[in-house]
């Protein structure tokens, strides 16, 4: 399957689940429609657009961390920016789980947002705003251009108390994965295409180093052993390290590394 083929699949997985919890949340009027902000802010997409590509051509990163960010926040719930939410004195948030681990480039998110709000205060979503940086991140990074329907609200609530329940962990079994995926409305190839979605961007190496110490996984190609073991060379890494080992980008490292 070409890599355009899995970006679309991936993502249109990722809408298929914004919009089952955009119409639970609010049978009568989910408020989801093509062009949304037509009259009360049509150049928002635009900008949106404008945006993503600026900060993707001086921080490459900020695609992946957008891709990721859309499935943390609609997989759990609802697409409703909550993952944005920052923790209070009673409340964790979402972005500081243990599932979340890793999770970065928020202030990316904001440099959108107020370029945005420059045109048009107070009418654009931060949900919204989440899930349109993702769609245009991955046209940054050679896939498809997806219409989307917008008009999602943002919550004020944080779910980090069930994150747990819809975020499979990083070495769970398959079919625990398949499980939760199922729960969520998500089919095997619509999982597959979610995995696939994995095959940019890097993983750290506390996600990893199970799979390299105290013996090397079988599983994994030989090939590839020798980087891996020179990209994270500790059997127990300091979590909180920026160490990185790469993962598949255009073919050139195994999908092996990935760990479900």
């Amino acid at each position: 399957m070409s890599s355009k083929a899995l970006f679309l699949l991936a993502f249109l997985s990722f809408s298929a689940v914004s919009l089952r919890h955009a119409l639970a949340d609010n049978e009568q009027d989910p408020g989801l429609v093509m062009n949304f902000y037509k009259d009360t802010c049509p150049q928002a997409e635009d900008i949106i657009k404008e945006q993503v590509k600026l900060l993707y051509k001086r921080h490459k990163n900020t695609a992946f961390s957008w891709l990721r960010n859309i499935f943390h926040d609609c997989a759990v719930q609802s697409c409703d920016a909550s993952l944005l939410l920052d923790s209070t004195r009673r409340t964790l948030s979402e972005k500081e789980t243990d599932r979340s681990f890793g999770l970065r480039n928020f202030r990316y998110l904001d440099t959108i947002k107020e370029a945005v709000e420059r045109e048009c205060p107070g009418v654009v979503s931060c949900a919204d705003i989440l899930v349109l940086s993702a769609r245009d991140g991955i046209v940054s990074l050679g896939g498809p251009h997806i219409p989307l329907k917008t008009g999602r609200r943002d919550g004020r609530k944080s779910r980090a108390d069930v994150v747990e329940q819809y975020l499979p962990d990083h070495n769970e079994s398959i079919s625990v994965v398949l499980e939760r995926f199922s729960a969520l409305g998500v089919d095997t190839p619509g999982l597959v295409a979610l995995l696939g979605a994995h095959s940019v961007g890097r993983t750290h190496c506390v996600k990893l180093v199970h799979r390299l110490y105290p013996e090397v996984d079988p599983a994994l190609n030989p090939d590839h052993v020798e980087h891996m073991l020179y990209k994270c060379p500790d059997a127990i890494p300091d979590p909180k390290a920026v160490q990185y080992c790469l993962v598949l980008v255009n073919g050139t490292r195994g999908p092996e590394v990935i760990t479900v």
